[in-house]
Formats: structure tokens, sequence, C-alpha cells
């Protein structure tokens, strides 16, 4: 009996009702005001409360997956890391290391199109000259998908503002919450950002930007979708990283552009990249899923576009992508089915899976997976290897 299972859960219940029924037979008997009377009734309450409390979490783990069995429960709890996952690559190999000609041609001529908007936003953000290793986040506010301001969580490595490093430009992540959650959740508890400095400081990754949208305006899931007056892919894949390469000192080159999620925004990482390979190089996808799974909004009825549809996208015109997937077999919500999607991956697309057996759906597993994916980026793209694994792009002081 697991503690993802209906008989843990029956269990559960059975136990917070017991503890109610004997608060009702026994509460007249501890009615006096003694020391003892007075602990029973503290004592009972307590027990029942407790016993409520953990039918409850029982019942959202039985719902949610968050917990595969007592092994992962306790390690959890005891703060005891996730171990590796086992490592595979499908379809296509992924791309040799290299210096990308075109990636440099479109750098320079970024440079030289967006140097003043570029200097005026970084005037503008009020950036600290010495944020130390850890880096800086910033909030701004651009058009959304309606019209209306929508904000962006950014978070810039400290090379960002080292006089020293004034002319290199980065490559970026663009990163996708969980739902319910905001950008900030990229800052904490993930802790993207430090994640990707500790990478840094040990050389396994170059510095790059993370670009955090908020795609759930107003708390609305929206699946990173576009629908009828609410184009979010659109503005996700486009709109945001037009923004980005012309405010701040970064590489416009699909390559130097990945996409990383988790959860719900796992699947807002799949479906973006995917859609938009001219745009993207890579995505990253964790505890993700590959249909959209909408709630109360219903922007298609019945009818879900094919392009939505990315097990079959995947099967029957896989775009030129790499894709980095965590397999969490007893994750009810993404498990199988990422899974099935690594297995299924045909060239020109490359998925690396790295699966775990014994591993829910909740945010620790995908803490503890972010460095193993970030690593892959690094050894597989260019723009993401740190100095010595291959050049990077600077420009003239």
């Amino acid at each position: 009996m697991e503690p993802n299972g209906t008989g843990t859960v029956l269990i559960c219940w059975l136990l917070a009702a017991g503890a109610f029924v004997g608060v009702v037979l026994l509460w007249p008997k501890l009615a006096g005001r003694t020391v003892r009377a007075v602990a029973g009734r503290v004592g009972m309450q307590a027990l029942t409360t407790l016993l409520v409390v953990l039918a409850v979490g029982a019942t959202l783990n039985e719902q949610n997956g968050w917990y595969a069995d007592w092994s992962d429960l306790r390690g959890d709890l005891l703060g005891q890391a996730t171990p590796h996952g086992v490592e595979a690559t499908h379809g296509a190999s992924p791309p040799p290391l290299g210096p990308v000609p075109s990636a440099v041609t479109a750098d320079e001529q970024a440079r030289s199109s967006y140097a003043a908007s570029r200097e005026r936003t970084e005037g503008s953000l009020r950036l600290r000259p010495n944020p130390g290793a850890g880096g800086q986040y910033v909030k701004v506010r651009i058009p959304g998908p309606t019209g209306k301001p929508a904000r962006l969580l950014i978070w810039l490595p400290a090379a960002y503002t080292d006089p020293a490093q004034a002319s290199r430009t980065f490559p970026v992540i663009e990163a996708f919450h969980g739902v319910p959650g905001g950008p900030g959740d990229l800052r904490r508890p993930i802790g993207l950002g430090a994640t990707i400095s500790e990478l840094v400081a040990e050389r396994l990754i170059a510095p790059t930007v993370v670009v955090a949208p908020d795609y759930t305006p107003g708390a609305l899931d929206t699946e990173c979708v576009d629908a009828p007056g609410l184009p979010m892919n659109t503005w996700l894949s486009k709109d945001v990283p037009q923004w980005v390469i012309r405010n701040l000192r970064v590489r416009p080159d699909p390559a130097s552009w990945t996409t990383l999620g988790y959860s719900a925004g796992g699947w807002c990482a799949a479906v973006t990249a995917m859609n938009h390979p001219d745009r993207f190089g890579s995505m990253i996808v964790l505890g993700g899923y590959f249909k959209p799974i909408f709630n109360s909004w219903k922007p298609f009825g019945r009818s879900l576009p094919a392009r939505y549809d990315l097990l079959r996208m995947e099967r029957e015109a896989p775009p030129r992508l790499t894709a980095w997937v965590q397999v969490a077999l007893q994750d009810p919500v993404s498990g199988r089915v990422s899974q099935r999607f690594a297995h299924d991956a045909r060239p020109p697309m490359s998925v690396t899976s790295m699966t775990w057996r014994r591993v829910g759906h909740r945010m620790s597993v995908w803490i503890s997976a972010i460095p193993d994916a970030l690593q892959w980026l690094a050894r597989t793209h260019s723009a993401y290897a740190p100095e010595g694994g291959a050049p990077a792009i600077m420009g003239a002081p």
C-alpha cells in the first residue's frame, strides 16, 4: 500500500472519522477544569485535527501524484537529494559543438540595429553594477497579448554588468512557471538563477539570461495557446523574444534560445518551442505533458487544433529541435506520456530523456533535475557551453 493508493486514503479518512466520533463520545467526561480534563480536550482536538490534515494530504497526493512510494516521501521529508535518473537519447543525435557562422552574423546585426535601445533599457532598469555571484532579478512590463501591460521577470547573470564583459552577448532561457503560480516561482522556490550561477562557477554552463513571462493573466490558465482574442502563444514566441532582443544584450539566433518549464510550464515550454523552431533551438520539459489540459476555460470547444497535439506532431512532422525531457514513471500527470514522447522521437528531432522510476509530480523533483538539464544544454549547444567548451561571442570593445 503506497502513499498515493486508494487504501491509504481510505484508512486515513477512517482514522479521522474515528477520532471525531471519539471526541463526541468522550467530551462530556472531560468537561471539568482539572489539568487532566483540559489536557485531554486539547489532546483530542489536536489528534483529530492532525488526522484530518493527514487525510486531506493523502487525498491530494492521490489526485496529484506528489509522492510515488514511502521511500520517495521519506527522502523528501529528510531533505535527501533525488538520485540521478537514467539518461538516453532518441531520434536524431544532438548537434556537434562548435561555432555557428550564421549565429555570429545575426549577433553582429543585432548589435548594430539595437545598440541605442539596449543602452536606454539598461539605463532605465537601474541595474546594480556589482550584484554578486548570484546575479540579479528585474521586473518589467511590456505590451501583452491583448495590448494590456504584461509582466516579465528577468534574471541577469553577474557577467551581464561586469565592465570587462560589457560587449558580451548572452544566450537565453525562456522559462515557464507552473499552475497555480507565477513567474516569481522561478526565483523562489525553484531558484533557477541561483542554480545557473552555481553551474557557471563550476564552469559547467555559460552565463545565461532567463526571461520568465506571465502566461496566466488574471490567474487564467491559458495553457500557452493562441485562443480567440488571446494570442498567448504568439506573444510568447514572437513578441517576448523580440522585446528581449531589442532591449537586452542577448543573441538572436534560435540556437541561443531554449524554453524550460515544469508541470503546466513544461507543456508551455514544449508547445512554444515545437511550434516555433525558427525561434527556439531546444526545450527542457520537467513534469510536463504534450496536449493542453484545460479546466473551466474551453477556448476550442471539443475540437483541438492539430498544432497542439505534440505527440502527433512529433510522429508526423517532427521539427528540427533538441529536447531534454524528465520522465518520472510514477508521475500520473506526465510520467507515461513523457516516456512515450521520448521513445517516439525521430529525426530531425532529438529527445534526451532522463528517467526516474520512483518519484512523483512535485517541485523538489524538478528542482533536483534542473542541474542535469542545464548541463545537457551546455554539452549539446555551443551557445550555452562554458568558456573553454566553445567560444563566447564577444563584440568589439
